[in-house]
């Protein structure tokens, strides 16, 4: 049974300010949990209901909690919806450890995703399972970008949180002085059909803000704006879509 000062403490990680300062944060469901135990995040706890133990599909992520020798706890459903951010919660929650962050190294040729105050938790968590189907395996996000730790984020990012290497306040400007292009993203600039790939690899590519854009402090590091050409009538394309349909073209077999 929880007491009440846990359940306060587990709802608060819902809140940025909680997470940073217990240096936590909660996951939901059997797959978000199963690839985190087998990336090595350390888990801390796990809450779960007896409803959920007792279907046998459950099994093998049983297993693998036990196999970790995981803390688990046992909680009743009301229990469960009062600490889940979900309306239906599936029966188990975890509370897992923020990593310790890392510096930033942009010395070596790979491709990168820059996220510049995106805000929509769907479009963050989208962006980084496109980054990750895509092969980019490094994501830097601006200071103002929605948290990755976000309940949300984590549910729309389907575990990609960690297989990616991801880096939060970083300026874009960092980037100026290294070998990449740095590609904006703009609703008017170069078609992305004919841009020469090999020309521009390796590469930055800027996601602006849903609303705003790219920001205006940044415009000026930008080497190659780009646009995806309209055919039909559409008045703009949401961030995430854009953003993957650019990966897909800056990814294509040079």
């Amino acid at each position: 049974m929880l007491s009440n000062s846990e359940t306060k403490f587990i709802k608060s990680l819902a809140f940025k300010k909680y997470r940073k300062i217990h240096k936590s944060f909660i996951i939901e469901g059997e797959r978000l949990i199963a690839d985190a135990i087998l990336s090595k995040v350390i888990i801390t706890q796990v809450y779960i209901t007896d409803q959920f133990i007792a279907k046998p599909q459950h099994d093998s992520l049983m297993d693998l909690i036990a196999e970790k020798a995981i803390i688990t706890n046992s909680i009743n459903i009301t229990e469960m919806k009062s600490i889940c951010d979900t309306v239906s919660p599936s029966g188990i929650l975890a509370m897992c450890k923020l990593s310790d962050s890392h510096n930033i190294d942009i010395s070596k040729s790979e491709n990168w995703l820059y996220l510049d105050e995106i805000q929509d938790p769907g479009n963050l968590g989208t962006l980084l399972r496109s980054a990750d189907w895509f092969g980019i395996k490094n994501v830097a996000l601006s200071k103002n970008c929605i948290d990755i730790y976000n309940p949300k984020v984590l549910r729309g990012g389907m575990g990609v949180h960690f297989r990616l290497s991801i880096h939060e306040n970083i300026l874009l400007n960092a980037f100026e002085d290294s070998q990449h292009t740095i590609i904006g993203a703009f609703q008017k600039g170069n078609n992305i059909y004919n841009v020469n790939i090999k020309k521009v690899t390796p590469w930055v590519l800027v996601i602006g803000n849903e609303a705003h854009g790219i920001n205006k402090n940044n415009i000026n590091y930008i080497n190659l704006k780009v646009t995806i050409p309209k055919i039909g009538s559409g008045e703009s394309l949401n961030a995430a879509v854009a953003g993957s349909i650019f990966l897909f073209h800056l990814t294509s077999p040079i």
